[in-house]
This record gives structure tokens, sequence and C-alpha cells, in this order.
């Protein structure tokens, strides 16, 4: 290979993503990583976790991406038919001196567009 269009850094969750974009525009691209396989780094660590965007300040950046993410991430595994559990989140308060704590959690989760919130109270 003498030539090539774009070098990307990195076999992560990230790096494949580009370097398929790159790709699918007709780029000849070359994927360097220091890892013996891909996806064993700093991917690997991933939680799995899609980040709903509750627990940051209404409006700030991080929770309208987490937000506009989630939602995106769950369209796009629809349309490609992505295995994908949509199973929610679950926040308790264990006493009832951390109820107001909860309650400020599930107003900030509003105000954010977390959406879908349905409060629950012990019987």
């Amino acid at each position: 290979m003498d030539h090539v269009d774009c070098i990307v850094a990195g076999a992560g969750v990230v790096g494949l993503a580009i370097a398929r974009e790159m790709a699918q525009r007709g780029m000849d691209t070359l994927i360097l990583e220091a890892e013996n396989a891909i996806g064993t780094g700093i991917s690997s660590r991933n939680s799995e976790v899609i980040h709903a965007g509750i627990h940051y300040p209404a409006g700030s950046l991080k929770a309208r991406l987490c937000v506009a993410g989630r939602e995106r991430l769950y369209r796009y595994c629809q349309e490609r038919a992505v295995p994908h559990a949509r199973c929610g989140k679950l926040i308790v308060a264990t006493n009832a001196g951390q109820e107001p704590v909860l309650a400020s959690i599930l107003a900030n989760a509003s105000a954010c567009g977390a959406g879908n919130l349905t409060p629950l109270t012990a019987a």
C-alpha cells in the first residue's frame, strides 16, 4: 500500500466508527491499533449503559448531548435490528431523608428532557 487517504489511530468503538465512515465515503483507510485485537482497549471497559443525562445540570451541553444521543442511539439500533433493551433506570430512596434528593433528581431529569419519568412511592 503506497498511499492511503485516511489513517485512524485506535480500533476502539470511536476509531472503528470513524474508519467505517471514511471507507464508506470512498477513502482508502488504514486503522492503527496498539493492542493485539480490536476493541480491547478503553472500549472494552464500557459499562454498556445508555446514559439518560439526568444527573447533569439542565441545559448543560452534557445533558443535552446525553438526551439527544440516547434517542439517536435507540433509533439507530431499531433501524438496524441491533438487539438492545430499553430497560429504564430505577433510582430508590432507602429512607425518608433521601426523598428530597430523589425529588430533586426527578425535577432535574424532567428539566433535562429525559422523558418517561414515573415516580413511585412505597405502598
